[in-house]
C-alpha cells in the first residue's frame, strides 16, 4: 500500500525515540572526519571509504514502516543539493550510470571485536568527553537526505533494540513532528555533519576525487569493486595526506605526525591480534600490514613534497587557503 504521509498516515510524520545505551549501534568503527582522525590518531586506524549512493529520483517508493512514501520533485531537489554538497558527481563515464560517490574517511578495526574502538566493556562510550566523533551524536540519522525525509530513514532502520517508534510513545522523547527534526541535539548534529562534509570536500575532497577519477573510475574492473548504497570499499589514506601536507610546512609536520602515530597504532593491533590467535582476525591484518607499507612509502615523499595549495579555489589569496586549511586541522598558531 501506498500511503502519502501527510493525510493518509500521518503518524508515519511523527517518530519518538530513546536511546536504551545498548551499545548495538557502536558494533563497528565510526566515520570521522580528518581533524576527528588526528585527534584520535592513537585509538582509530583511519582509511578512505569508497561506496556509490544511488540518486533518488521523483515517484521512487520509499519504505517507511509499513507504507510507502512516494519522492515529490521538491524531494528530489533537496536530496539533490545535499549530494551536491556532500559527494562526488562524474559525468565524464557512462558506465558508472546514476551514482554519486561518497568518499568519507573511515576508522577501520577488527570485525571479530564487533564494536567500535572506543566501546568500553561497560558498553558505554569512552570519549564521550573527549571529541566523541559527530557521527555518533548523529544517530540514528543520516546527514544525506534533508530534515524533511528524516523520518523515512528512522522507520526503516532495522535496530533490534525498540528505540524507534512511529508516532508518540509514552516516556520517549518526541524527535520528528509533523516531518521536522524538533530535537535540538539532533539538528545541531545534522548541521555540523553536513559541514564537516562540505569542509572535507574542499580542503582534499575535489582533490581525491580527481585522482580516483583518472585511476578508478576510468575503468569498469575497478568500479565493480565499490559496493552500491551499502558498504565500504576501505583504501589506505594516503592520497588525503599527500593532498593536505602539501599546502603548508604545519600541515606537512602533521600529516607525518599522524603517519607515525598510525603505524605505532597498526602495529599494536598487531600483536593484539598475534596473541589472540583467531583466524577471522587475518584479513584485517593483511590490510593493516599493507596501509603501514603504504605509510612507509609516503613518509620520505611527504618530506620532500613541495607546497602547491592550487586545487583550492583559485580566487583566494594563497595565505587565506593556508590559513583556512590549518584551521580546518586545528593547528595552533604561533
Amino acid at each position: 500500500m501506498v500511503a502519502n504521509l501527510q493525510s493518509k498516515n500521518p503518524e508515519i510524520g511523527t517518530v519518538s525515540f530513546q536511546c536504551t545505551v545498548c551499545g548495538k549501534c557502536c558494533n563497528s568503527p565510526p566515520l570521522l572526519s580528518v581533524p576527528e582522525l588526528f585527534h584520535h590518531e592513537n585509538r582509530f586506524v583511519g582509511s578512505l571509504g569508497l561506496r556509490r549512493v544511488r540518486r533518488h529520483k521523483i515517484g521512487e517508493l520509499l519504505p517507511a514502516a509499513d507504507s510507502r512514501y512516494a519522492l515529490t520533485p521538491d524531494d528530489e531537489k533537496l536530496l539533490n543539493d545535499l549530494a551536491a554538497m556532500q559527494l562526488y558527481k562524474t559525468d565524464k563515464f557512462k558506465h558508472l550510470g546514476e551514482y554519486d560517490f561518497s568518499i568519507m574517511t573511515q576508522a577501520l578495526d577488527y570485525e571479530a571485536e564487533n564494536k567500535c574502538p572506543a566501546l568500553g566493556a561497560d558498553q558505554h562510550c569512552t570519549i564521550q568527553h573527549d571529541r566523541k566523533p559527530t557521527v555518533c551524536s548523529l544517530v540514528p540519522f543520516d546527514s544525506l537526505y534533508p530534515d524533511s525525509l528524516q523520518n523515512i530513514v528512522l522507520l526503516n532502520r532495522n535496530f533490534a533494540e525498540n528505540c524507534i517508534f512511529k508516532g508518540e510513545k509514552a516516556d520517549y522523547p518526541i524527535i520528528i513532528k509533523d516531518r521536522q527534526v524538533v530535537s535540538r541535539p539532533y539538528q545541531s548534529a545534522l548541521e555540523l555533519r553536513r559541514k564537516d562534509l562540505q569542509s572535507e570536500k574542499r580542503y582534499w575532497g575535489n582533490a581525491v576525487f580527481a585522482m580516483l577519477e583518472m585511476q578508478v573510475f576510468s575503468q569498469s574492473a575497478e568500479i565493480a569493486k565499490i559496493p552500491q548504497d551499502n558498504g565500504l570499499l576501505l583504501l589506505p589514506l594516503v592520497p588525503v595526506l599527500m593532498v593536505l601536507a602539501e599546502i603548508s610546512e604545519k600541515c606537512q609536520a602533521r600529516c607525518l605526525q599522524y603517519i607515525d602515530s598510525q603505524i605505532k597504532l597498526i602495529d599494536l593491533k598487531i600483536a593484539q591480534a598475534i596473541a589472540r590467535k583467531t583466524v577471522a582476525d587475518k584479513p584485517i591484518t593483511q590490510q593493516f600490514r599493507f596501509i603501514k607499507s603504504k605509510y612507509q612509502l609516503l613518509r620520505p615523499q611527504l618530506t620532500d613534497a613541495p607546497k602547491k595549495p592550487q586545487f583550492l579555489s583559485a580566487d583566494r589569496h594563497t595565505a587565506d587557503i593556508v590559513q583556512a586549511v590549518e584551521d580546518y586541522l586545528e593547528l595552533k598558531t604561533d
